[in-house]
Order: structure tokens, then sequence, then C-alpha cells
């Protein structure tokens, strides 16, 4: 499969070529990105956590395991993506520890001041809007609350800019992503940069 069929069919996994794309997701060349993120994390055991834009669910597990008292609730709009994340963690899902939802990061079918923690993993590309999603997360996020937006690339390789309107997405750069944070109202933001792989993670609080 080609670059463009790739990340065209990520926005919204469907069929066998979905069910191989999730694979891929939750396998361990998507593993590079968190295995780079989590370490840095500060995650309290009883944490509320959101993770936008969830996929396979792998990164769900892993939150999971970073809050053994707490609850992890996983968000995407596709369906098979749903169905995976659910049997991938249904011992946590039995265990009232966890909840996988549908829904857009445009309009969060979720109360306001609740998470303690929110995730976005490769997924910005494809919000339809990312003020609007930035403004729903600093909604759904308790005072004092931590929104972490990672993505495996970070904007500035010119070659995936020519891909964006084929494939239907948009690459962010640390400032672009910095000014929509700041926009929505949340204080405190940081930002790492591997430059050799090209991943980003930008880190914000809500005041």
């Amino acid at each position: 499969m080609n670059l463009i069929k790739y990340y065209k069919r990520s926005r919204n996994p469907k069929g066998l070529w979905g069910f191989h794309i999730i694979k891929v997701m939750n396998g361990k060349r998507h593993a590079a990105l968190p295995e780079w993120v989590f370490p840095e994390l500060e995650i309290s055991e009883n944490a509320q956590v959101l993770d936008v834009g969830c996929g396979g669910g792998a990164n769900v597990a892993r939150l999971l395991k970073k809050c053994p008292q707490g609850h992890v609730t996983g968000l995407d709009y596709s369906t098979l993506c749903l169905e995976i994340a659910d049997d991938l963690n249904n011992h946590a899902i039995v265990d009232k520890q966890c909840l996988i939802v549908g829904g857009n990061v445009s309009q969060l079918p979720l109360a306001k001041d609740m998470f303690d923690l929110v995730t976005a993993f490769e997924t910005i590309y494809f919000w339809p809007s990312l003020k609007n999603g930035a403004d729903e997360v600093f909604r759904v996020l308790k005072p004092g609350g931590t929104c972490v937006i990672a993505n495996e690339l970070d904007g500035l390789d010119q070659s995936y800019r020519k891909l964006e309107s084929a494939i239907g997405m948009l690459v962010y750069t640390i400032d672009e992503i910095t000014e929509a944070l700041t926009n929505a109202g949340f204080t405190n933001i940081h930002s790492r940069h591997d430059e050799q792989r090209h991943f980003i993670c930008v880190t914000a609080t809500k005041p």
C-alpha cells in the first residue's frame, strides 16, 4: 500500500484493509512514539484519562498500566477501531476501569471538567478543526488537568506537505499546536522535539 492510500484509510479504517491498518497502529512500528512520550508523563495512579482518537486501543492499554486505580476512556469515530479497542481492553472494561466510546473531537460526548489527562497520539492530522478540538479538550479537562498532543510528523518535512490535500490531512508544527492551545486557554505549554525521527510532543495545562 502506498503512503497516500495508507493515510487515507487511517482516517476511518474499514473492512479488511482497515483491520490491517489498525493492527499496524497497535504494533511495534507505532510503539516508538508512546515509548518516547510516556516516560516523561506524570500520571497519578487514580487519574481519570481520555485518549482522543484511540484507534485500536494500544495507548488505552498503556494508560491503564500507568493509572491502575484510575479510569481510561478511549474515543474514536471509526466503528472498526472501537471494536478492536474494546476487544483489546475488555478485561478493564469488565472491571469498569475503561470505557470505549464513539465520538468526534469537535463535539465530545463527555461532561465538562471530567478528566485529569487528555492524550491525542497521531490524530490531530484528521481533526476537522484544530481550534475546535483544542477548545473541546480544554472543556472536558479538570482545572489543573493536562493535555498531551504527540505526532510522528513535525510539519517541517516539506515532502509530507505535498500529501496533505491528496490525503485530506493537515500536519502541524509545534508552533501551530502551541498557538491553538494558547487560544483555547491553556497555560504552562511545553514541547519536545526528536529532530532525527521528527517526533513532537506538546503538553499544556488547564488553569
